[in-house]
């Protein structure tokens, strides 16, 4: 099934934008609840990866403006990952939203920047200019030399 094939594109891009991996998840069900329900909507000539993730970045922006329930604790993953990519999603995390969502797309999902811009609808300048301030803030966190993350 071709939602199969995707859902790791998705799971990525949910994790690395949203505010917690609790809402991550929900929006990744949700995102595919949607896509099933609006299947019939798909243009064959796009792609469908960015189709599900444009649906993802709807459903987290819908998330966002829900009301906030009571924090969950953030408690370790049971499923092992490899080394690191805690590290990284917590590296993203402090990012601004329009930052994590370019490094979503373009680093973890490895889209390029007119896609990227189609996706975020927004022009290839400004991808290519918050990508190069989230990469800034991570390799300065990297280097501990700035606590504060640029807009």
């Amino acid at each position: 099934m071709l939602a199969r094939e995707h859902a790791g594109a998705v799971a990525a891009y949910a994790r690395a934008v949203a505010p917690d991996r609790w809402t991550a998840e929900d929006v990744v069900q949700e995102t595919f609840l949607r896509a099933w329900r609006y299947r019939d909507s798909f243009n064959a000539t796009g792609s469908f990866e960015g189709w599900l993730i444009q649906i993802c970045r709807r459903c987290l922006i819908d998330f966002a403006a829900k009301p906030a329930a009571e924090p969950v604790p953030d408690v370790p993953d049971v499923a092992e990952s490899p080394a690191g990519v805690g590290e990284v999603y917590d590296l993203i995390e402090r990012l601004p939203i329009s930052q994590r969502e370019v490094v979503a797309v373009c680093v973890l999902l490895g889209f390029d920047y007119a896609s990227a811009a189609e996706l975020l609808d927004v022009p290839v300048g400004t991808v290519r200019s918050r990508l190069h301030r989230a990469r800034k803030a991570i390799a300065e966190q990297l280097d501990g030399t700035s606590a504060e993350v640029p807009a």
